[in-house]
């Protein structure tokens, strides 16, 4: 490794987003404050809409290829009702640990545009939200292959602009 490159390397661990949570599933997201109300009832872990849909909020990690620790999307996965009452049920108990069920990613993944709708596998945790393995399309390649330090400055840039447009904005 050059000396240049572990100067950037170090820099853009500074710099960059690592974590992204989306709030609540896009079908909620996108009503305004009355009718998201309306559609159903959801906290930081659940949420069930009246037309009976179910969601888990869960953390898809990317590993990093170049440097130690992962990018973490936080995405709600449309679930089974079973499968969500039963994790209700268990909240937070051993019950829960280690229980493996499939779902569907229910949030738009910013540079991934077949991301929504992808079938994903959640592993159920006592103590911390489940982990989300998306099983196809760009974004489950990446999860399996890692993030590269360019794809994450891409990614920042995408999500948040490029700061030397705002270094020109602000002079």
């Amino acid at each position: 490794m050059t000396e240049d490159y572990e100067e950037k390397l170090e820099a853009a661990e500074d710099e960059l987003c690592r974590d992204i949570q989306m709030k609540l599933p896009d079908c909620l997201w996108q009503l305004d404050y009355v009718n998201r109300y309306r559609a159903g009832k959801f906290n930081e872990d659940f949420a069930a809409l009246e037309t009976g849909e179910k969601f888990l909020f869960g953390v898809i990690e990317i590993p990093f290829t170049e440097e130690d620790g992962s990018f973490t999307w936080g995405v709600w996965a449309e679930v089974d009702a079973g499968d969500h009452d039963a994790y209700v049920r268990d909240f937070q108990t051993e019950a829960a640990e280690g229980r493996v069920i499939a779902g569907r990613l229910a949030n738009d993944i910013p540079g991934m545009p077949e991301a929504f709708g992808a079938n994903v596998e959640l592993t159920l945790h006592a103590g911390r939200r489940p982990e989300i393995r998306v099983l196809e399309g760009d974004l489950g390649i990446q999860q399996a292959r890692g993030m590269s330090l360019a794809e994450h400055e891409a990614l920042d840039r995408e999500l948040f602009g490029d700061d030397d447009e705002e270094d020109e904005a602000e002079a």
